[in-house]
């Protein structure tokens, strides 16, 4: 019998028949049973006449499997396997622990440190494998990425390969959004599967870098015509995809990006989303997360979130948001009762767009204001050597880090983890320490406080518990330096601090 390792997939390849259109004229699911609780699981068609049934066991013990399809050949084929115990690396997907924060499903702690590289996988492989070779060097522990191509600024090149059958009939520019989709040149029933196949090999080998794929299903960047292909054939789209990629552990479903732009420029209307939440919801057997990402124009958005989906919905896990206000993150929490990522609050760069020319020190602010207020983040980075640069531009395409921020990021993630944050609890969110960040593991036994660029030289945590005491650690986040600090902290007595921008106090009770 076939032994697969709990949270590992599982795979059945079977012959079938290529005449017609497969991906739409077969029909094939599987039910997966172990102790007499079935599961049903769509099949897919993977080209030249093969045909595939994926699936991530997360119960240990033996399993049956029992294929059905509209097609005589595919029918009635059965399988069985044992599942074994995860290996000592394999902590299973990343799941919602505790309503507001994250934990791997063998309960080991998760904190979002993600980045951005929409398009890295439909880039040269020159350029994909040094994206993988970044994501070594660094702690970023999710990605986020697009499922289709990207047309934007500094993103006009065309993939050597795309995702349906066909070829523009039209040549448009890089944020020509708004067409008629009529005669795209492609045939949105018919994907290619070496599309699918690189991007899923890219997924495994994140996994394998301790990176969860955060990946987006839909976006406005588009001038092929894959925002524009009708209710139809995005849940058709979608079952393929869900079909191809539930089986990987780390995969994560973000419904779109920016998705209130996309009713903005006439592609996927607002009234379609919760159709389409509520079907990746149904049609993944393994449940992964699953959030929707919002447009943020400052000067239309800072003070509201009318523009935001209703993230109250039961299939939304977590909240993903777009926004520079990260003193707020503690409120979303507590109002939405989820989890909150934070992620896009700017990218560390030097284009000529507000969102892209954040300072390496601002970037670095962002991450540490929005991890102790409880939130996960994501860096982003957007550097050009010169105009039209045709240059891999990391937010964009992947490739080299050229900034700073992601040091200090490291430096975080590190001081995180080397400190028993499995999460970080959110503390001082009001009152007179407004302008810090606090936090503390779940116990209390440790907190971190940071104090950004202000610069207090004599400060007072009223905020800590009565009748504790605190030693200390005084340390730099830009030095990445950690220092002992003379004297107990209290919450009633005040301290001296040298003025330099940039720090934080790590206190451990005593």
């Amino acid at each position: 019998m076939q032994t697969i390792e709990k949270w590992k997939r599982y795979e059945l390849t079977l012959p079938g028949p290529t005449g017609g259109n497969p991906f739409r004229d077969v029909q094939l699911t599987a039910i997966f049973d172990h102790n007499n609780h079935p599961i049903t699981v769509d099949g897919f068609y993977d080209g030249n006449g093969i045909y595939k049934v994926r699936y991530m066991p997360e119960v240990e013990g033996d399993y049956t499997v029992t294929t059905y399809s509209n097609v005589s050949e595919l029918d009635g084929i059965t399988d069985e396997f044992n599942v074994t115990s995860a290996q000592e690396n394999n902590h299973g997907p990343v799941r919602v622990s505790g309503k507001t924060h994250f934990a791997y499903a063998d309960g080991t702690g998760y904190i979002p440190f993600g980045t951005t590289a929409y398009a890295w996988t439909v880039q040269p492989k020159e350029v994909q494998e040094q994206t993988l070779e970044t994501l070594k060097e660094n702690k970023f522990n999710k990605i986020r990425m697009l499922v289709f191509p990207k047309s934007y600024d500094y993103n006009t090149n065309e993939p050597a390969i795309y995702p349906f059958e066909g070829a523009p009939k039209v040549k448009r520019g890089g944020t020509d959004w708004i067409f008629d989709a009529s005669d795209t040149g492609f045939d949105f029933t018919r994907p290619v599967p070496e599309y699918f196949q690189n991007l899923e090999n890219n997924i495994e080998r994140l996994d394998k870098l301790g990176v969860e794929a955060d990946l987006i299903l839909f976006s406005p960047y588009d001038r092929w015509g894959f925002a524009r292909m009708g209710m139809e054939n995005n849940l058709q789209y979608l079952k393929y995809i869900i079909a191809r990629l539930a089986s990987y552990k780390n995969a994560w479903w973000a419904l779109a990006n920016e998705y209130d732009l996309m009713d903005l420029v006439g592609q996927i209307p607002l009234k379609d989303w919760d159709r389409i939440g509520q079907f990746v919801h149904e049609k993944d057997p393994s449940q992964h997360l699953e959030s929707i990402h919002n447009f943020y124009d400052p000067p239309q958005h800072k003070d509201t979130i009318k523009n935001w989906y209703d993230h109250t919905k039961p299939w939304i896990t977590h909240l993903s948001v777009q926004s520079d206000n990260v003193f707020l993150v503690p409120k979303w929490i507590e109002e939405y009762q989820k989890p909150v990522v934070d992620d896009e609050c700017r990218y560390e760069g030097n284009i000529e767009f507000g969102w892209g020319d954040n300072t390496a020190h601002g970037m670095m602010d962002n991450f540490w204001r929005v991890i102790l207020r409880g939130g996960g983040c994501s860096h982003g980075e957007t550097y050009i050597d010169k105009p039209n640069t045709d240059r891999p531009i990391w937010w964009a395409h992947g490739g080299k880090l050229y900034g700073e921020s992601q040091k200090k990021i490291n430096f975080l993630y590190d001081l995180l983890k080397d400190n028993g944050f499995t999460w970080v609890k959110p503390q001082a969110t009001s009152g007179p320490t407004w302008e810090l960040a606090a936090g503390s593991t779940p116990d209390e036994k440790k907190w971190l406080v940071y104090f950004g660029d202000n610069q207090p030289e004599f400060e007072l945590f009223s905020f800590l518990p009565d009748g504790k005491k605190y030693s200390a650690k005084l340390i730099n986040a830009w030095d990445e330096t950690i220092e002992d600090f003379d004297g107990e902290i209290t919450n009633n007595e005040k301290f001296h601090l040298p003025r330099r921008p940039y720090q934080a106090m790590l206190l451990t009770e005593e």
